[in-house]
């Protein structure tokens, strides 16, 4: 099974109309190599950059080694374990209800794209079931658009809606399916010490980590990036990098803490001036506006860049584990309010929206630069921490979070000060927030 692999998807399910702006104008950034494009009944590919002559109705952005191949299979990152059987059944399932059965077995699987696969019923579009590949979709005269970005949606439709993680569309058939999000569902949990969690994060790190001999890691000197630091370096050679403001939180926490790791740390130190002419650029390719967004895409943003600079074209980072194991002090505050089961479910529900709150800004904002990788949200390790309990994850008598984590951060042997430190979101300890604060105020 061929399949080809790209940076980001465009696809309609009628020829795209040519009084509107050319899409590739709004997917540049994504790709490093030209584009791959063709229709339902033509499988010539071309991987010019400039549009085909000839009615086409699916656009992949090319990477730096795209191989191109006389396939209709293209893919936008990546499914780990023996996904290509799976794919083979989806392929020539002749029912819904035999399509629902597959896409439900391919969900089970770890992994980040979305993915478009000719079948027997129709051409199929489908997302993972966490949501790590941005993905949206546009209604046009009763046709469909679907892209990796907003912009080149709407500039044909009204309005751009996300495509739902676990979600799938047959593009001849107009037709939206929703299998059930049993991957997720663990019915029993025994890790109080977390042995089990190392495992399935050591699991998550060489699905994606693979041959690579050289990875990135964005670290800020928290538990979470410092847990991925120690694991990742049994399969790799690590390089950290931190951004960061002079005289900010981080900018004597991370060295200091790089160096009780051993690590090589590549400083990336912003100036005002490049932070100021940095904020059209992620609002642009970030498609976002919130000044959160902003600061927290800033930092993403100068991260991605140095790692690129440095020789690297993979970025992991340590997203996810906040939600998923009660890194925020709002679930603290939660907790006191309106007790344990309001928590669990502001956590639950943090996990299951983090596509549209952090996911896809991140994945869009590090294109031009890096491929984006996050381990803790694997499968595995997200079934684990929606099963995990409560008590492993916050002590409100206490005040202490995250307690499972610290526990496997003692067993790798994590410095005192990483176990103990109360750690701040990047755009704080970074000091960029405020900039972007004043910014934007005195516009």
């Amino acid at each position: 099974m061929n399949i080809n692999y790209v940076r980001g998807l465009f696809c309609t399910n009628f020829p795209f109309p040519t009084n509107h702006t050319n899409p590739l104008n709004y997917l540049s950034h994504r790709s490093w190599n030209g584009y791959l494009y063709f229709n339902r009944s033509d499988v010539n590919i071309n991987s010019s950059l400039d549009m085909p002559t000839s009615n086409f109705e699916i656009i992949g952005c090319l990477g730096a080694s795209s191989v191109i191949n006389n396939s209709k299979i293209i893919l936008h990152g990546e499914i780990y374990g023996n996904f290509k059987p799976i794919l083979k059944d989806i392929q020539n399932s002749k029912t819904l209800s035999n399509l629902f059965i597959h896409l439900n077995e391919l969900y089970k699987l770890d992994g980040a794209y979305s993915l478009v696969l000719p079948t027997v019923l129709g051409t199929l579009i489908c997302r993972d079931p966490i949501g790590m590949k941005p993905l949206y979709f546009g209604k046009y005269d009763n046709n469909i658009v679907i892209s990796s970005q907003k912009k080149p949606i709407m500039n044909i439709c009204a309005t751009a809606d996300p495509f739902l993680p676990g979600g799938a569309f047959l593009l001849e058939k107009n037709l939206f399916l929703m299998p059930s999000k049993s991957y997720f569902i663990s019915s029993q949990f025994n890790d109080s010490n977390g042995d089990e969690l190392i495992s399935l994060l050591k699991s998550s790190l060489i699905n994606r980590i693979g041959s690579k001999k050289k990875i990135s890691i964005s670290f800020s000197g928290g538990i979470d990036s410092s847990i991925l630091v120690v694991l990742a370096s049994q399969f790799s050679n690590v390089s950290a990098i931190n951004v960061r403001m002079k005289n900010s939180y981080d900018y004597n926490n991370a060295r200091k803490l790089s160096k009780l790791l051993g690590l090589d740390l590549i400083e990336v130190e912003p100036s005002q001036v490049e932070i100021i002419e940095a904020i059209p650029k992620i609002q642009d390719i970030a498609e976002v506006t919130r000044p959160l967004d902003i600061s927290i895409g800033l930092g993403f943003y100068f991260v991605a860049q140095a790692a690129k600079i440095h020789g690297f074209r993979d970025l992991f980072v340590g997203q996810l584990a906040d939600e998923l194991f009660g890194g925020y002090a709002r679930y603290l505050r939660t907790f006191k309010e309106n007790g344990q089961e309001s928590v669990i479910q502001m956590m639950r529900n943090d996990v299951y929206n983090a596509y549209a709150l952090n996911f896809e800004r991140d994945e869009k904002i590090t294109s031009p630069f890096v491929d984006l990788h996050v381990p803790y949200a694997s499968i595995g390790v997200v079934k684990y921490g929606l099963s995990c309990p409560l008590n492993l994850k916050i002590d409100y008598s206490k005040q202490i979070r995250k307690i499972i984590l610290k526990r496997i951060g003692q067993k790798l042997n994590l410095p005192i000060d990483i176990l103990t430190q109360s750690k701040k979101a990047i755009h704080f300890s970074s000091g960029i927030d405020k900039i972007v604060k004043n910014y934007l105020k005195h516009r």
